[in-house]
């Protein structure tokens, strides 16, 4: 190989040689005639006189020429001017006279009378009204023609018949002998709302036309579906599909369409096999159908792994397929539900830089990340504010997330003020509401020991707007709500007694309101403020367990000595009275108060109440049932990796109960059995850790550091030592 490469370098070498000594033969030769020549032109020739007249009259008639080609163009371009405007002026005496002729409308209607009178007295007046109708949605002439008077079914712009005018149409001739493209522009004028629910109807007019549907109205239909309902089932659309693969290859608008219906579906199996049906027939996914894939795993999949693949490969795709404004919003929502604000902050941040415009939707995406984290709270208002100093206008959501952040900051008095202007404005929703809710079991009373004043008012802009707004407010002269007038809740029974006339009237008034989240606040208002009467009373009249699909099992009671339970747990807790409103009282006499069914998290809610007044026997109640729920019907549907999220956050609750009723040992047994089933961490044992090492239980000590240490090797991929000198052995460093 080595002898090869000397070799074929010498050809080179040689080749190389020979081409130089080519080229100075070359430049020997060219420099020896350029000599020759210069001898020759040395020799002078003397001018002759004839030769340079004749070229001074050709000169001469060269100029002649170029003068007179000049003066032709100028004339001809005046002639063509004066004739152009010539035929504008005779072009607008024609339009002139055709104003002239053209009559008023009741010139048209008299005379329109006067010629059906002949013909038809008793229709003269239905015709002479019908040329006056103009609909407010264009339509081809043809088929306003065979409208008629129905025609007066489309002049409201808002209040359109669609229904009845295509009852008229069925009555008449319908699409008999028109053209395939008017009936498709026709289709198309109808809105996508209406559309949708109205395709029996049309198909059954082209039927009788004997019409078979083109490609072009297949699409129509099916983008009505998609964008004009609430989609539940593709199996219609499913259908189309079929039907247009008579005609040839599904083209990308309708792969496009049917991604966004399987995500409006939440159908990540059926988007998979889409795309990898377009991949067969030689398509690759725009940037609209990546941004409906984005959107489906954000809001509807709640897959935050896929949604974050899919945006980096929409960022190194291709230059076509770059993120823009929505992509980005999409994201930072997705970052911020999964608790990585440090990663949206980020993503705003490569906005800022990459010139990407930002949007209101992202103002409060990151004001309420920042909300959630200790350590950027401060930051929320902030970006709340830069709303404001956008010159964007609030919408709806911007207005329920500020209630959202004066609620979490447990600024009570500024979330009244704030839901009481949007029940003035009759703007109030499920998620407004359960935000109302959310400030009364985060209250931060002025009387009590652990105050803290609210992070609006350390904003400058903030306290501004919280002084003008509170003294604006309604809230004392409220006669929708049924507030306390009082304008600040001082004390605890005062903050249970509104909360739960405000139930109360939620449960007369807008009963869609109650739902499981909403309970679930209201629960954990008890949890906080109130006592565990106030709990009890509250879990009991507003929630049930849902035994759908549950299967019967033989349990086995076991009695447990209630005496050293005592001791061990608390002191017994005393009865108190409860605190409820005069409405809900009267609700619950009449036996009107709806239960919403159990989920995980109320039982998360109890347990955290029953740690708080330490009392085991409620808490022994709480997880048996709870061991009875895990059966029913409406947990063993749920996807696998959200039951085993759900059970350690309860198992996490359960172990944090017990450290708080002091029984250390029982909450050790809980992680021992369950170590190698959830990823403990610091997080969730803590407090046992702490408690442990206040009673100086070292042994127990190190047994919690030894869970957590083999937690992290399992899931976070630790280091070990030993495995640390094992490879610093092998590689030598």
């Amino acid at each position: 190989m080595l002898r090869y490469s000397i070799c074929s370098s010498r050809s080179r070498w040689g080749i190389t040689i020979a081409n130089s000594l080519q080229s100075q033969r070359s430049l020997f030769v060219v420099s020896s005639e350029k000599r020759n020549t210069a001898k020759k032109a040395t020799k002078y020739k003397k001018p002759n006189v004839y030769q340079i007249l004749d070229d001074h009259t050709d000169r001469i008639r060269k100029e002649d020429d170029v003068l007179y080609k000049k003066r032709l163009a100028e004339l001809r371009s005046l002639t063509r001017s004066l004739s152009s405007g010539i035929r504008k002026e005779m072009e607008s005496k024609k339009e002139m006279e055709k104003l002239d002729n053209i009559p008023l409308p009741s010139e048209i209607q008299r005379e329109s009378t006067n010629l059906y009178n002949k013909i038809d007295p008793e229709s003269s007046k239905a015709i002479s009204s019908h040329l006056l109708i103009v609909p407010s949605t264009k339509i081809p002439d043809e088929i306003a023609e065979r409208l008629g008077l129905a025609l007066k079914y489309l002049v409201n712009g808002k209040n359109q018949n669609w229904r009845l005018v295509l009852q008229e149409l069925s009555n008449g001739d319908g699409f008999k002998d028109l053209k395939r493209g008017i009936i498709t522009k026709f289709i198309a004028s109808i809105p996508q709302k209406d559309l949708a629910y109205l395709i029996p109807e049309i198909e059954n007019l082209l039927l009788q036309a004997k019409v078979k549907p083109h490609p072009a109205m297949i699409h129509i239909f099916m983008k009505s579906i998609v964008h004009g309902t609430d989609l539940k089932d593709s199996s219609i659309l499913e259908a189309y599909c079929e039907l247009l693969k008579e005609f040839g290859p599904l083209s990308s608008h309708t792969f496009e369409l049917m991604i966004t219906a399987y995500g409006k579906c939440n159908q990540m199996k059926e988007i998979n096999k889409t795309l990898a049906e377009m991949k067969k027939v030689g398509l690759l996914p725009n940037k609209k159908i990546l941004s409906n894939l984005l959107a489906t795993c954000v809001y509807k999949a709640n897959n935050h792994n896929q949604a974050v693949q899919i945006f980096d490969s929409m960022k190194f795709f291709s230059e076509t397929t770059k993120p823009g404004t929505k992509e980005y919003s999409d994201i930072i929502v997705s970052y911020v539900n999964n608790d990585a604000i440090e990663k949206a902050l980020d993503l705003y941040q490569e906005m800022i830089k990459e010139g990407i415009e930002v949007n209101q939707n992202i103002m409060v995406a990151l004001s309420k990340g920042c909300a959630s984290r200790e350590l950027f709270r401060y930051k929320a208002w902030d970006f709340m504010f830069e709303i404001q100093k956008h010159g964007w206008k609030p919408t709806l959501q911007t207005y329920e997330y500020i209630l959202y952040l004066s609620s979490k900051d447990g600024d009570l008095t500024f979330s009244r003020a704030l839901y009481s202007k949007l029940a003035e404005l009759g703007s109030t929703t499920a998620r407004s509401f359960s935000f109302l809710l959310l400030a009364y079991s985060k209250v931060s009373l002025a009387s009590s020991s652990g105050y803290r004043p609210p992070l609006i008012t350390f904003n400058e802009q903030g306290r501004i707007f919280r002084r003008n707004f509170l003294s604006e407010s309604t809230v004392l002269d409220s006669k929708v709500l049924p507030f306390l007038p009082i304008e600040e809740l001082t004390s605890k029974e005062q903050v249970l007694a509104e909360s739960s006339a405000m139930w109360g009237y939620a449960i007369l008034q807008t009963p869609t309101f109650i739902n499981e989240k909403s309970t679930t606040t209201y629960l954990n208002i008890a949890a906080e403020v109130g006592n565990l009467e106030d709990f009890k009373d509250r879990y009991n009249v507003s929630t049930y367990l849902n035994e759908e699909g549950m299967t019967k099992t033989r349990t086995i009671e076991v009695e447990e000595d209630e005496t050293e339970i005592r001791e061990e747990s608390c002191e017994p807790e005393l009865k108190k009275t409860l605190i409820k409103s005069p409405l809900l009282q009267e609700l619950e006499n009449r036996n009107s108060i709806p239960k919403v069914a159990r989920v995980s998290l109320t039982y998360d809610v109890a347990l955290k109440a029953a740690a708080k007044f330490k009392d085991y026997t409620f808490a022994h109640q709480i997880w048996t049932e709870r061991g009875s729920f895990r059966k029913t019907k409406n947990f063993r549907d749920l996807p696998r990796s959200e039951r085993d999220k759900l059970d350690f956050q309860f198992a996490a609750s359960m172990v944090l109960a017990l450290t708080r009723m002091n029984l250390l040992s029982d909450a050790l047994a809980i992680v021992l059995s369950t170590e190698y089933q959830f990823r403990w961490s610091w997080k969730e044992l803590k407090h046992l850790n702490l408690a442990a090492i206040e009673l100086g239980e070292e042994t127990m000590v190190k047994t919690i550091r030894g869970i957590v240490n083999r937690a992290q090797i399992k899931f976070e991929g630790k280091l070990r030592r030993k495995d640390y000198k094992k490879y610093v052995l092998q590689r030598g460093y």
